[in-house]
């Protein structure tokens, strides 16, 4: 059996070292979400990179591997941690080299399909719709033709199908960069960052207050539990921090580069708000949203009150507005139409 270290840093995510190919340990492995990166030769646990630790997938991973006789060590730092700006490089590189793959196996799969359809559609263009003579001599080989040309054209529509699934994320893959950086989704992200930032400040003061609590009632706790909790929220808080720091950089810029980021100060009621091709009657302008009319008619290109199902409102978030009309300009717009 072997000596097995499970060791974690936010840089270079779970790995495995002391594994061999071959010695048990991947196959054990797999349910808790280990796999195999060929390209460097080592076990890893999936999506760990630069997050914090996942203690119930490494805990379950070394009992497991206790359990099978290996002598497994674990070994967690969570100081050590890449920056923010070299993590998203690497994932645009890596989107365009999936595009690369992708887009070649794409290639690949639509020539052997187009050819495959091609000499199906010879074949059975030889007998042009001539029906098979059963008692013939040719019978035999008409119907080995005509069973050669079923084949070959099952096979060009499972590779049409399969050159269809690469080329999308072929694409996908090629509007990553240009989907992380879209100014609707950046305020997004931004959101769900800020709150994940106060919860974890929320969490730093309640780990200090309950240890300030156990020392006042006389039952203090152990000083590593306290500097282990505190370190792994002090590592999530300079993440998300550094996280933070470059999407709002990254708004200042779209919005020197002449991009419109709405806020509550560029609505008032009465206004109207674009999403898509519809405009909606702003009712209130909120911190985060829009309060707009519901509408009886869906087909229908302004939302107001002429249309507006009964008192009943829906909102309209600033990150998805496209457009502000005032509503002298829409009244214009209405009476010229």
């Amino acid at each position: 059996m072997a000596e097995i270290t499970i060791k974690h840093t936010r840089a270079a995510g779970t790995l495995i070292k002391g594994s061999e190919p071959g010695d048990g340990v991947l196959e054990a492995l797999n349910p808790w979400g280990f796999r195999y990166a060929r390209s460097v030769g080592f076990v890893y646990l999936r999506g760990s990179r630069d997050r914090t630790a996942d203690t119930r997938r490494i805990q379950g991973a070394k009992a497991t591997l206790e359990a099978a006789g290996h002598t497994v060590t674990v070994d967690v730092d969570e100081t050590a941690r890449r920056a923010f700006e070299e993590a998203e490089a690497e994932r645009y590189e890596r989107a365009g080299v999936r595009t690369e793959r992708f887009d070649a196996r794409a290639d690949r799969l639509q020539q052997s399909s187009d050819e495959k359809w091609a000499n199906g559609r010879q074949i059975a263009a030889s007998y042009q719709g001539e029906p098979v003579k059963v008692d013939h001599y040719s019978a035999g080989r008409h119907i080995r033709d005509l069973e050669r040309a079923k084949t070959l054209f099952g096979q060009s529509v499972a590779e049409q199908q399969e050159a269809n699934r690469c080329r999308g994320r072929a694409d996908s893959a090629a509007s990553y960069e240009e989907g992380r950086k879209h100014p609707g989704t950046t305020q997004r992200r931004l959101d769900r960052l800020n709150a994940d930032r106060r919860r974890v400040e929320r969490q730093m003061e309640r780990v200090v207050r309950t240890a300030e609590g156990c020392t006042e009632a006389g039952n203090p706790l152990a000083p590593e539990l306290i500097v282990d909790h505190l370190g792994k929220l002090d590592a999530d808080h300079a993440d998300l921090c550094e996280q933070i720091a470059h999407w709002d950089a990254h708004l200042l810029e779209v919005q020197a580069a002449g991009v419109k980021i709405w806020s509550r100060d560029d609505f008032a009621p009465g206004d109207y708000a674009q999403l898509g091709e519809r405009w909606y009657l702003v009712l209130r302008a909120n911190a985060k949203s829009l309060t707009v009319p519901r509408s009886v008619d869906w087909k229908a290109r302004v939302y107001n009150r002429d249309n507006q199902s009964g008192t009943s409102t829906s909102t309209l978030p600033y990150d998805k507005v496209m457009g502000r009309m005032s509503s002298e300009e829409m009244a214009a717009q209405l009476q010229a139409e």
